[in-house]
């Protein structure tokens, strides 16, 4: 019996036998393009794409000056890293008060303004210091007066004792008188010359009745009487000279007593206004108006910056209220406890450089240098305080600034080490270059710890005998930052 297919069937048949037979004739007809190996330099630029490695040709890396290192341990000091602050420097920091009580005329400066030595910070009107300015011309009078006393009863000694010699050698009235008429004599003119006077006369009457008494022309009582006159006026003579002599020395003693007496007064009047002042102040003695002899000027003592102001124009100052905070912050302290843990950093020497880090300043590491040490335990905080001098000629501390100081101990240790010229740094994070073969470089990130001289420890991120790029890393970092614009 046979069978016999509905006319759809036999077309679907045949369709699928064309379509079989199509793949067969295209499989035989094919044939697939040969296996081309890529060149060993286009492997090598695919290399240089690879995150985190530079590729340099040879001459290149000779341009560079790079350097290669084996990292190995090494010994350094162990430290601690303890907290500190920033501080003032207190040789140069200083409280500006008020040294008498007073209303503010003018304050010259606000806070931030720097200022020189000697610049007159601000005015205050003072009383008390009026009375003391003209206490001080008061006694600088007396003391050019007692001064003035002094050199006329020295003149004056001078001019006598010249006289009384001149006297004794028995000069004419009229010759003494041309010769010291300019002298200053003062009242021992009169009483010399009248004194010298009368012995002249009665030595000339005395010589007259002894000339006629040998002619018999006289009688002897009155040569006697002439004679006594002679002697008598002698006698009041010497005895005038010699007071006078005395005189003028005590009066010239007496005048050089005033003027020391005078000096020292006007010495306690000047360091009185001094101490009031708080300064030296020159040329008070020129005098002045009543209302400027009160006026005080608040100078600065030494240069730096106003670090605040208190008051204001008007407002009344009492004696040794704050007025200004005066700051040379071009060295500033840093200030640290040293504890038991601690104990072994006392060995440390006045100088000796210390690290010091803040948050402020991520990845800068600066130094300071050790001031002085502690000898006494707080019992308050049980440590040694520890002070320590750092420059800031660049103004970037402040006081008050939060720092971590590394304090050396006393024994090494062997730790994983590179030179600080291994060391770069890139968006606050350290690395390394690792050499690998063909003049590959390959980045890698680490984690420091302590610094010594010219080497930085290695905490994490490599390992021993791993070569390092020591010299040139900077150029490597350049290749790699270009490569990531691209």
């Amino acid at each position: 019996m046979s069978k016999h297919f509905p006319p759809n069937w036999v077309s679907l048949i045949f369709a699928a036998g064309c379509l079989l037979a199509c793949g067969v004739w295209l499989g035989r007809s094919w044939n697939p393009p040969p296996v081309v190996d890529v060149p060993v330099t286009e492997k090598a630029d695919v290399m240089e794409t690879t995150p985190g490695v530079v590729h340099l040709q040879e001459s290149k890396r000779i341009a560079a000056g790079i350097e290669v290192a084996v990292v190995e341990p090494r010994p350094m000091h162990r430290v601690n890293i303890v907290p500190g602050r920033v501080h003032y420097d207190d040789t140069r920091h200083v409280e500006i008060k008020a040294a008498t009580e007073g209303v503010l005329t003018q304050v010259l400066v606000k806070p931030g303004d720097k200022v020189e030595p000697g610049q007159v910070l601000a005015v205050l009107s003072s009383p008390e210091v009026g009375t003391a300015r003209a206490d001080v011309l008061q006694r600088q009078s007396e003391l050019d007066l007692a001064r003035k006393q002094s050199a006329w009863k020295q003149k004056t000694s001078e001019s006598v004792a010249e006289l009384i010699a001149a006297i004794d050698e028995r000069r004419s009235m009229k010759t003494l008188e041309a010769e010291f008429k300019e002298r200053m004599l003062g009242e021992f003119r009169g009483l010399l010359l009248s004194a010298y006077s009368k012995y002249v006369l009665a030595d000339k009457l005395a010589s007259k009745v002894n000339s006629a008494a040998e002619t018999g022309a006289v009688s002897s009582r009155l040569v006697d009487e002439r004679t006594s006159e002679r002697e008598s006026a002698e006698e009041t003579l010497k005895s005038v000279c010699e007071q006078s002599l005395f005189d003028t020395q005590r009066g010239k003693e007496a005048a050089q007593a005033a003027v020391q007496d005078a000096q020292r007064r006007y010495d306690i009047s000047r360091h009185h206004l001094t101490s009031l002042l708080g300064y030296e102040e020159p040329g008070v003695e020129r005098g002045g108006e009543a209302a400027g002899l009160s006026l005080v000027e608040m100078r600065a003592p030494f240069s730096g910056t106003i670090e605040e102001r208190v008051c204001g124009v008007t407002e009344r100052l009492k004696r040794g209220d704050r007025q200004f905070i005066l700051a040379n912050t071009s060295q500033l302290w840093i200030a640290a406890d040293l504890r038991e843990a601690d104990w072994p950093a006392l060995a440390m020497q006045t100088g000796q450089e210390l690290p010091v880090e803040s948050p402020a300043l991520p990845g800068v590491r600066l130094k300071a240098r050790v001031y002085y040490l502690g000898r006494e335990v707080s019992t308050d905080s049980n440590a040694i305080p520890l002070v320590a001098t750092i420059d800031n000629t660049d103004e970037r501390l402040r006081p008050g600034l939060f720092v971590r100081v590394s304090i050396p101990l006393e024994s090494d240790e062997e730790v994983l080490a590179v030179p600080s010229s291994a060391i770069v740094e890139h968006e606050r994070q350290r690395f390394v270059f690792v050499s690998e073969a063909g003049n590959h470089f390959r980045r890698v990130d680490v984690k420091t710890g302590r610094e010594e001289a010219q080497w930085i420890e290695i905490r994490s991120g490599l390992n021993r005998r791993q070569s390092v790029v020591v010299a040139g890393a900077f150029a490597l970092k350049s290749e790699l930052l270009l490569e990531r614009e691209e």
